[in-house]
Order: C-alpha cells, then sequence, then structure tokens
C-alpha cells in the first residue's frame, strides 16, 4: 500500500490504497473519529490516494493517481467536485490530470482558493494551479524557466505564500513564492550526498519537517533553507523510527512547550502512522487504519 496525511482543524485524516482507496479521520491520539470511507474507479478500476488535502471542513481533495484524476469528496465519501480534464489527452499538458501525486489547497484571507497539483515523471507542466472550481490557471515553471522539466515532483508543502515541491528523483526541492520561482535546496544524507525527499511540511515559525526515503530514512528538522537542525528518527523498522516515510503532517501553531507540539508520520509502505515531538519523542503507533482487514476483490 501507499498513503498520505491531512491534518485540518484538529483532525488527522489518513488515506492509504492497494487497489481499492480508503480514508479515514482520526485524532493525533490515534482515536479514530468515525469510519471513514472507501471508492475506487469508474467500473470498479483501481483508484489511490497519492496525495490527500481539505479545503474546508466539507470537502477533502485526493489526487488519485491510480485513475489519473483530481477529486472532491464530502466527508461522506461522495464526489462532489473534479480538476482538469482527467487522464485524457497528452499527459504532460495544461490541465491534464493522469500521474497526479499530491494536492494541496491555498487559501490566503481575502483570495479565491487555489489548487496546486503535482504529477511524476518529467514535465514542464509538473506543478499545475487550479480555481477552486477545477479550471485549469497555470503551470508553475521549473526553476523559472518554461523550457525546464519538473523530474518526478511527487510531494507538495505550503505555508502561507510559499510553496515547496518535492522532487523525490532530483533529490531537491524547489520553492515557490506567490506563484514564482524563489531558490531551490537539497538535503545531505551524507557530505556530497543528495537525499531522497518524500515530503516537506513548513512550520509556522519558517522551519520545516522533512522526511527523507531510502536507506537513510529519516525525519529531520531543518532551517527554512533545508540545513539539518535535528534528527528526529533515524531509519529502522521498530517503532521510534521511520521506515520509507511517505508523507508528514503537523500542528499548525507552536505550542507553550515545543516538546509537546506533534506531527504524524505514515510510513512502512503505509502500514504504520506514528506520532512524533519536535523533540523525537515517539508517542506510539496507531490501530486501526484505514482498509485494515478490507478484502480486495479480484
Amino acid at each position: 500500500m501507499q498513503g498520505s496525511l491531512c491534518l485540518h482543524r484538529g483532525v488527522l485524516w489518513v488515506g492509504r490504497h492497494e487497489l481499492t482507496a480508503h480514508v479515514r479521520p482520526f485524532d493525533l491520539d490515534g482515536h479514530a473519529l468515525g469510519e471513514g470511507f472507501s471508492f475506487r474507479g469508474d467500473d470498479g478500476a483501481p483508484a489511490s490516494v497519492a496525495g490527500l488535502d481539505a479545503g474546508d471542513e466539507h470537502t477533502l481533495w485526493v489526487a488519485d493517481s491510480a485513475g489519473g484524476r483530481v477529486q472532491g469528496f464530502n466527508v461522506f465519501g461522495r464526489p462532489t467536485r473534479a480538476v482538469g480534464r482527467g487522464a485524457a489527452g497528452e499527459p504532460d499538458a495544461p490541465g491534464g490530470t493522469a500521474g497526479a501525486q499530491d494536492v494541496v489547497v491555498l487559501a490566503e484571507p481575502d483570495e479565491p482558493a487555489r489548487l496546486v497539483a503535482c504529477f511524476d515523471g518529467e514535465r514542464r507542466h509538473g506543478v499545475q494551479v487550479f480555481d477552486e472550481e477545477g479550471a485549469w490557471v497555470e503551470s508553475l515553471r521549473c526553476e523559472g524557466s518554461p523550457l525546464r522539466r519538473f523530474v518526478d515532483a511527487r510531494r507538495l508543502g505550503a505555508r502561507g505564500r510559499l510553496l515547496y515541491v518535492c522532487e523525490r528523483r532530483a533529490g531537491r526541492v524547489q520553492v515557490f513564492r506567490d506563484g514564482d520561482f524563489h531558490f531551490a535546496f537539497r538535503v545531505e544524507s551524507a557530505p556530497g550526498r543528495p537525499a531522497e525527499v518524500a515530503a516537506v511540511e513548513p512550520l509556522s515559525d519558517d522551519r520545516l519537517l522533512v522526511a527523507v526515503a531510502g536507506a537513510a530514512s529519516a525525519v529531520l528538522l531543518t532551517d527554512g533553507a533545508g540545513r539539518v537542525l535535528r534528527v528526529l528518527a533515524e531509519h529502522g523498522p521498530e517503532e521510534g523510527r521511520v521506515f520509507e516515510p511517505n508523507d508528514l503532517a503537523a500542528e499548525p501553531e507552536p505550542a507553550a512547550d515545543e516538546g509537546r507540539r506533534r506531527f504524524a508520520v505514515i510510513d512502512r509502505d503505509a502500514e504504520r502512522v506514528q506520532v512524533f515531538t519536535l523533540e523525537g519523542r515517539c508517542y506510539g503507533a496507531f490501530e486501526g487504519l484505514p482498509g485494515e482487514g478490507h478484502r480486495v476483490e479480484p
């Protein structure tokens, strides 16, 4: 399985998939807040939750890479809106959603909400912006150039006017400000060796949580330019460590005691969700993840 996380107004939405996609709400203590919902593609085709974000208390946006679409659902699992043109047409074309890997909602005060989706492969249109009705608005320019291509853009992070694009195979994170290229950085897993960045979660004080995949799997606390400040979880399958982390979600505001501020990480092929503090203390793993015990019909 693979999976994604989204924390919105104290509710952690966990998405996982194999052939069927499953979404379920939890609190950060690991208690399920409802049964959630499951879905498949058209005519029973496979569906996925490659990326997940909440637009408001009524809408969850899902990047369904298996179905080649970005879809809005209400909290009961009913489809409400769709983004772009679906899987039809050229895979690297404005407005197409084939290969969608993640989606985030950008909502600034007194401005209309926008959706940003990213896509795998090597694409000039690897990061696209849509309006709240799902119509294509623009494609961001890789490194500020209309000719360069994003390489395997797998995960997005957003905070205020900044958008972070994780290019997993390229081993870098591009940062955009108000839609314009700002700068790029790499995180090193060893001196001179770029890490395979799987996810970035911006914090409200400009620091970043960075999930690193591969043989040097870890969760790192960095400054805004990707310089490592602290290792929060090292590589390993044991509780309190991470193995191939796929996504992160953090409490939005600082706690009075930073040692109690929490974040969640999904790893081990989406078979585990753990909660940590910014000091690296692990509170343990969730039970009853979405899709557990679900039998997939052949």
